[in-house]
């Protein structure tokens, strides 16, 4: 099986464009794990941990996030 790269560091420049959309609106803490994920490459959990965020504090949903989504065959 080969992996596409490019396709990983789209999924990465998307999911911390979209922290960074939010950040000032997360805890320390969601911010740090959301973060960490991203730098171990953990993609699907970066975006399930920040998609949980966004919903439960009802902030408006980042466009790149859904984008990620849909990249990765998590979200329509």
């Amino acid at each position: 099986m080969t992996l596409d790269k490019s396709h990983f560091d789209e999924l990465g420049r998307l999911l911390r464009e979209s922290l960074a959309a939010v950040t000032n609106n997360l805890s320390d803490q969601d911010r740090n794990d959301v973060h960490d994920y991203l730098d171990h490459d953990e993609y699907g959990v970066a975006y399930e941990l920040l998609a949980f965020v966004i919903d439960k504090q009802r902030l408006a949903c980042p466009t790149a996030l859904v984008t990620a989504g849909k990249k990765m065959g998590i979200a329509d």
